[in-house]
Order: structure tokens, then C-alpha cells, then sequence
């Protein structure tokens, strides 16, 4: 890209890979490219991995995703909420309830969706 194009890739460019990634399954790869990109990863990168372990029910890789959501974006609760819906899809209740005990003991709020018809 660089060479061809005189094309810096940025964020959205790893992101993208890292979805492509995700969507085939390739989950493990997805976050060796995380960790080895040549860039500080950022929240929307964990997130896009953290998506995909939702869809192929990668409880432990979706876990890590999350955490590292949360040390980037503490106050996002889409990711306690895709978390604890990864561990209700494997049947993990325990571990459902204390993600959502872990939310409110950080005042962290999801809202309500609505929708206009």
C-alpha cells in the first residue's frame, strides 16, 4: 500500500483487516495482527475483534478483546454488554451476572434503545 500507493494505512485500514479476519473465523490471527501492527492498537480495533468472538462465540479471545476495550474506553457500555452476551451464549451465568454487577459498580450505564416508526 505504501509502496504501490504512497499510502500511510491508518486506524480504519487495520480495523478492516481485523474484520475481515473476524468474519471468516479467523480469530487468533486477528488478534496476532492486533498485537503485532506497527501501531498502538486503539478501542475500535479491540471492539472489532471483541464483534466477532459475539459471532463465532469466542467466550476467551472476547474476553481479552473486552478488556482491552475497557482500559482504552472505561465508560463504554457496549462492551460490558457484549461481553455478558458472549458468556449468556456459552451459558455462563455466573460469570453474566458479575460483568453487569461490575457495571453498575462503575456507574457505567447502557441506554435504553428506541426506535420511531
Amino acid at each position: 500500500m505504501v509502496n504501490d500507493y504512497r499510502l500511510e494505512p491508518g486506524y480504519r485500514h487495520y480495523a478492516c483487516m481485523v474484520d475481515l479476519l473476524g468474519r471468516s473465523g479467523r480469530l487468533k490471527e486477528a488478534a496476532w495482527f492486533i498485537e503485532n501492527m506497527p501501531i498502538e492498537p486503539d478501542a475500535l480495533l479491540w471492539g472489532t475483534l471483541l464483534a466477532a468472538c459475539k459471532v463465532h462465540g469466542d467466550m476467551e479471545l472476547g474476553k481479552l478483546a473486552a478488556e482491552k476495550v475497557m482500559e482504552l474506553k472505561p465508560c463504554d457500555a457496549g462492551t460490558y454488554v457484549s461481553l455478558s452476551n458472549i458468556c449468556a451464549d456459552v451459558g455462563q451465568w455466573e460469570e453474566v451476572l458479575k460483568i453487569r454487577s461490575q457495571m453498575k459498580g462503575t456507574d457505567v450505564r447502557k441506554e435504553p434503545g428506541w426506535s420511531l416508526v
